[in-house]
């Protein structure tokens, strides 16, 4: 009897100390990198602990391209520390998921994501959708002379008076000229070119020189405008007759080593009620059909009916010739 009780000391001894070693190496953190603005990180973050008590959620909050170089980069350095990615360079991700370093991710909710939305394969899935418009400061251009398309910046008229963000920092800006190149071509950019068009930052600085009129037109995200609706009547939001630029942000789960169930449910999170409410509030549609439209945007049906297409030969082509593009741009624009 006193061999029994020992032996089964021994068991439960080694069996805790097993489970403290599996706590150590379970990490209870969850890194996310992404480029959604600060405040729809703050507001999300109380109702992620809800759910989700016993994690400690770390953020990297940064420009799209520069989530990219960072991640690059430690990929190149070992492995990345990120476990969640949400950014809105979708051709990057196509580049991942081809290189192999983002898990398949498919559930119930990711099922009802629109086809043209996700990846075939999921490795990634869009979390919200943001759209690429323009915009005039009414104090320096009157209305009846405000441009109807994202073509005729290229005109002599608007010289030294449009600006737009840079491919280089921003995913949705380099999206918004991927498109456009392939419909115009470079011929568009060297017009910009010449009419001094300023391509710098984010989508936050071309609208702060759209303000202060340094360049009284530009190409911006509608989640910005829709932000100052009842902050500043000066800004109007022009739909472009050419076509708006529909843009996916997308989220991705990156391929470590070990079980990823809890990084999946995280994932879900995202898209399910509380986290889609968030992009909404954060004037930004979702991709279910549910979720109404942001407050003051038109439907996403109209918008749908006048926009520039997304196709299979278009990613296909942009993901190939992403880096191409990126140095084509710059010796146009900036040397």
């Amino acid at each position: 009897m006193k061999l029994t009780t020992f032996l089964l000391s021994i068991f439960v001894l080694i069996s805790t100390s097993c489970q403290k070693e599996g706590d150590k190496t379970e990490s209870k953190e969850v890194w996310i990198y992404t480029s959604m603005y600060k405040d729809t990180i703050a507001d999300m973050t109380p109702k992620l602990k809800l759910a989700f008590p016993n994690v400690e959620f770390k953020w990297f909050q940064a420009g799209s391209e520069e989530i990219a170089t960072k991640v690059n980069a430690e990929i190149l350095a070992g492995g990345t520390q990120a476990d969640i990615l949400i950014s809105s360079d979708r051709f990057w991700y196509e580049e991942m998921g081809n290189n192999g370093y983002l898990l398949s991710f498919k559930s119930e909710r990711t099922n009802k994501i629109p086809s043209q939305l996700k990846h075939p394969n999921g490795h990634y899935n869009a979390v919200s959708i943001p759209v690429m418009v323009m915009a005039y400061n009414s104090d320096a251009v009157n209305d009846s002379d405000a441009p109807k398309t994202y073509k005729e910046m290229a005109l002599p008229k608007w010289k030294g008076k449009f600006t737009t963000g840079s491919p280089l920092a921003s995913g949705t800006n380099f999206t918004t000229m991927a498109m456009l190149q392939h419909h115009y071509g470079w011929e568009y950019f060297k017009s910009l070119k010449s009419n001094e068009t300023i391509a710098q930052g984010g989508n936050s600085s071309v609208l702060r020189r759209v303000q202060s009129k340094e360049r009284p037109v530009g190409w911006v995200l509608l989640e910005n405008l829709l932000r100052f609706q009842n902050k500043d009547k000066r800004l109007k939001t022009i739909f472009p007759e050419d076509g708006v630029v529909l843009q996916s942000n997308v989220m991705a789960i990156t391929k470590k080593d070990g079980k990823r169930d809890k990084i999946k449910k995280v994932a879900d999170w995202f898209l399910g009620n509380d986290g889609q409410k968030a992009m909404v509030r954060s004037f930004m549609y979702s991709p279910f059909e549910s979720f109404q439209a942001p407050v003051g945007a038109p439907p996403f049906s109209k918008l749908l009916k006048n926009s520039f297409p997304w196709t299979k030969e278009f990613i296909d082509k942009v993901t190939k010739v992403r880096a191409d593009l990126k140095e084509k741009y710059t010796e146009i624009m900036f040397q």
